[in-house]
């Protein structure tokens, strides 16, 4: 089944739920025994059925005398780590991949930091400049380095020193690191090979669907878990457990914090504080790895349960915080020395030879775990954003300016002229950019004219571009399922532009953020962050549940439509605001696994959930019949680009395996296309404007009655509008903010006759 339900309950009153009873830390989490997981049967002297072996068997192939898997998650981590790098010698090609790119990014950084001396090498005269000083061609080795790098020691020297010996150490670390591994590593391989028959080179091309479903299907003879036969749901809500709460906490605007939109990082405003500041979510690099460690990996302890003395302690959590956040800012400049090395050596020869790779965009970090859905795995999730970008970029398009453009048409033209003639020259005597001109070579002139063409001619407009922002909005949300109530109506605008740039931004312009970070990560959690430990804490008690065979889990990852659901998406169950997840991203989140595990059975209130949409679905295709049948069908207004950019990721379009036998809750396609494909291009999307737009016909309708009643009774019109307009006939069409998830309100519409 989907969801189990709770254990017995411990009428506590320290973290009580809002929407039900007691919450999960009354039950499981505040319990003086914490509930066992795996090991329950065999700590009362019970052991699996004759017939099935020891779980610890599966990898050792030993007898029932051995222990179980003690840690069902870190098991099922290193199963789907071992299926994403494709097979042990992936892994290990990878490893020694890694340790050499570390070991050459610190020799690297020793050696241009420490023994060039850049004042010679800038003074050093070579080639034709020795020729033509008269004097005898310089040796690089001699002239530009140091023969006693530290000497004199100066602070800046000493700051590289302690950089080279804190990486030095690290390295040493990941070198050991990596035979301490490899017999974990081993032992999976052995799993794979033994038990679930799967080679590595199948392993390249297998759905993880697939891998998942073995497993689930081998747990009914090698109890994997010794208390429930665990379905792809509950292996994925293990996988998924600590990443589940972050998805959360940003959806429910947790993590916003009161900070200006300069900040780096600052993402869009949701919500504002009590005395009118805008409270805006932020989640760099850094501060994504910091809160993981503060907060994720420290929650849990081993029976996969919330620790107690975790969430009753916020001065606690507090003074970590604050302590890592110190030894951040500590740390930062040699964190900031080896980015800027890393980013120079991965980066350079790109921007050199492409320097258009500059401007191009890419999802920011934040952007990423907004859009990630609730057991939404990490390949899966990389497949559906990276589909995303090029659509992206065309909305953004979509905007051209007519300034830029105009200058950058001039500077593009001048730039490639002078680039044209140094090609020339360099066809009628290669040794003509030897010449000097102002002091620099031609072949200088060649590589600056050359970038500065690249660039300018990446911000001239595309003449055969079709403006079309709602069209090339609607294909993004295809993909990231993301659209907020405030940009509905108004993709055209300026406002919506904004904020889509600040989650959607410049390559280069990310890679300062990610460094600029590094310094403002340790003020938020010296001083920012400390301050929403308690709502943090409180997030974690009201969204948290005991389910039996994984532990505590995020309560929104279940699929509990009975205490989360949202009838503005299809949900059988309408709870109050506070209790669903925004933008409807729960029912979101259950379609895209039902359609990523096609084999997994939902319990009653999924599939009741399944046959709302396929019910609509049916509603909505013949009502289309109707229309083309009266009626000629409307062309398609996208752009052209749009539609070759949707032809080329048309797999994302895949049909849902269709239930020829008639059980009812699986549907034909996760995206539904009507006539105009741009306006419903998302299943729920669909469905949720839908629900608007029937509540705003029968507004209209019951508005036409009472107009014929009001001319049947011989009125003026103007009367009625005179009496709309005093209020005694206002017509409120509301629509839901489906960031925040506020539920419709009906339309008000008075249908009593004024009294004459």
């Amino acid at each position: 089944m989907m969801f189990s339900g709770q254990r017995g309950a411990n009428p506590l009153s320290v973290f009580r739920w809002k929407w039900r009873g007691d919450s999960s830390l009354t039950t499981g989490l505040l319990n003086d025994v914490p509930p066992e997981i795996e090991l329950s049967d065999y700590a009362h002297g019970r052991v699996p059925s004759p017939g099935s072996e020891s779980p610890a068997g599966l990898l050792n192939g030993e007898s029932l005398n051995v222990a179980p898997i003690a840690d069902l998650d870190l098991f099922f981590e290193r199963l789907y780590s071992y299926y994403c790098e494709k097979g042990l010698r992936c892994i290990i090609i990878k490893w020694i991949v890694e340790l050499l790119s570390l070991g050459f990014t610190i020799c690297f950084s020793a050696f241009f930091l420490l023994f060039v001396d850049w004042d010679g090498l800038r003074n050093a005269k070579c080639g034709m400049d020795a020729v033509e000083s008269g004097i005898k061609p310089c040796d690089l080795a001699k002239e530009a380095l140091h023969e006693h790098p530290l000497t004199p020691l100066t602070l800046s020297k000493a700051v590289i020193v302690g950089y080279l010996g804190l990486f030095s150490i690290y390295w040493i670390f990941c070198f050991l690191r990596f035979f301490a591994q490899l017999k974990d590593t081993l032992g999976i391989r052995h799993f794979y090979y033994n038990s679930l028959h799967v080679t590595d080179s199948e392993i390249q091309t297998m759905p993880w669907a697939t891998i998942l479903e073995k497993v689930v299907q081998l747990q009914s003879s090698q109890q994997l878990c010794v208390v429930k036969d665990l379905s792809a749901h509950d292996v994925v809500m293990r996988l998924m457990r600590k990443e589940n709460y972050l998805i959360g906490m940003l959806n429910k605007g947790v993590l916003a914090f009161p900070i200006y939109s300069w900040v780096p990082g600052a993402g869009p405003t949701v919500r504002f504080g009590s005395d009118g500041v805008q409270h805006r979510l932020i989640l760099t690099k850094t501060l994504e790895w910091t809160l993981n460690w503060c907060i994720l990996q420290s929650m849990f302890d081993r029976n996969f349960c919330v620790r107690r003395d975790f969430v009753s302690n916020p001065k606690t959590l507090r003074k970590r915080l604050m302590v890592v956040g110190l030894a951040i800012l500590l740390l930062s400049p040699f964190l900031v020395i080896f980015m800027v090395v890393y980013l120079f050596l991965r980066h350079a020869e790109q921007f050199y030879n492409h320097p258009s790779t500059a401007s191009s965009r890419r999802w920011s970090n934040l952007s990423k775990w907004m859009f990630r859905e609730f057991n939404e795995v990490d390949h899966l999730f990389k497949h559906r954003i990276n589909s995303s970008v090029v659509h992206a970029s065309d909305y953004l398009k979509q905007f051209p300016s007519p300034i830029i453009s105009i200058l950058a048409k001039f500077i593009s033209f001048v730039s490639g002229g002078f680039a044209a003639v140094l090609i020339i020259i360099a066809f009628l005597e290669e040794s003509l950019l030897e010449g000097h001109i102002f002091g620099r070579n031609l072949l200088w002139y060649a590589a600056v004219f050359g970038t500065i063409t690249a660039i300018s001619r990446a911000a001239v407009t595309d003449e055969l571009l079709v403006l079309d922002p709602e069209g090339a909005m609607s294909i993004v949300v295809q993909h990231t399922h993301y659209m907020p109530k405030r940009w509905r109506g108004k993709e055209n605008t300026e406002m919506v532009r904004i904020e889509f740039e600040t989650i959607f931004q410049y390559t280069g312009m990310m890679l300062l953020e990610e460094m600029a970070s590094i310094f403002l990560t340790p003020l938020l959690l010296l001083f920012v962050v400390p301050k929403r430990v308690d709502d943090i804490l409180q997030f974690i008690a009201d969204y948290t549940v005991d389910v039996e065979g994984v532990g505590h889990v995020c309560s929104f990852s279940t699929f509990d439509f009975q205490n989360h659901g949202n009838s503005n998406y299809g949900s059988p169950y309408h709870t109050p605001r506070t209790q669903r997840s925004s933008q409807g991203k729960m029912e979101k989140s259950f379609l895209s696994f039902q359609s990523s595990y096609p084999s997994w059975e939902p319990n009653a209130q999924g599939k009741q959930f399944l046959l709302n949409l396929r019910s609509f679905r049916e509603r909505k295709v013949r009502g289309q019949g109707n229309r083309h049948a009266y009626s000629s069908p409307r062309l398609w207004r996208g752009s052209p680009s749009l539609r070759v950019h949707g032809e080329r990721n048309s797999s994302l379009s895949r049909e849902w395996p269709y239930n020829a036998h008639g059980t009812g809750y699986q549907l034909g396609s996760l995206w539904l296309i009507d006539e105009e494909p741009r306006n419903h291009p998302y299943l729920l999307d669909w469905y949720y404007t839908s629900q608007h737009q029937q509540t705003a016909e029968r507004s209209l309708e019951e508005q036409e009655q009472f107009l014929y009643w009001r001319n049947s009774h011989k009125l003026s019109r103007t009367s009625y509008i005179d009496d709309l307009e005093a209020g005694s006939g206002d017509v409120n069409l509301h629509f839901d903010d489906i960031y925040n998830g506020k539920p419709p309100e009906t339309p008000r519409v008075n249908l009593e006759p004024p009294r004459l």
